[in-house]
């Protein structure tokens, strides 16, 4: 990256800016079109009271498939999984103690909207507020269990105690901090 001083004009100081933010776009929009069967990915962030998230789940590690269905019991697995996916906690529980009630849920996919795509996705955005803030030391994904086809998460975790990336196995369903 090339340096500007500070008494540089302000169009160029501009420039940078938008130079940088257009790199950070590239990079975000590479990690989005990344697809993975097996790996599912979560960007979260604990912010006082607030918790949000946002996972990005191949709909392959949730259904066997990405093609729109076809048999009778397709169609039930999927109308099943849109009608659990209208719930938190079929994705993550915290601890009863930081009293966490859910603000806001939105579950997104190609396929429940009748569309087909070449690599299908289940995106969820959540919100909660905690009450006990500070109970919070862990989160579950009670998802592994329903999928056993999910293998892991790579979670993106920013919060108090700054920021880490790790993986989350379903052999081991818990992320601690």
């Amino acid at each position: 990256m090339k340096y500007i001083p500070m008494n540089a004009p302000k169009s160029s100081l501009m420039l940078l800016i938008l130079l940088s933010l257009l790199a950070v776009h590239s990079q975000a929009e590479e990690k989005h079109a990344a697809h993975s069967h097996g790996l599912g990915t979560l960007e979260i962030a604990v912010d006082g009271k607030m918790v949000k998230g946002n996972f990005e789940i191949p709909m392959e590690s949730l259904l066997g498939h990405e093609y729109l269905p076809r048999s009778a019991a397709e169609k039930k697995a999927l109308a099943d999984l849109q009608a659990a996916a209208s719930k938190a906690s079929y994705f993550v529980s915290f601890p009863a103690a930081a009293e966490c009630k859910e603000k806001s849920l939105t579950a997104e996919s190609a396929m429940f909207a009748g569309k087909k795509s070449e690599h299908s996705d289940l995106d969820v955005d959540f919100e909660f507020e905690c009450a006990k803030p500070q109970a919070l030391n862990q989160i579950e994904f009670p998802l592994f269990a329903k999928h056993p086809r999910l293998g892991s998460l790579k979670v993106d975790l920013a919060g108090p105690k700054g920021q880490k990336s790790l993986t989350v196995k379903a052999k081991d369903p818990v992320l601690r901090w």
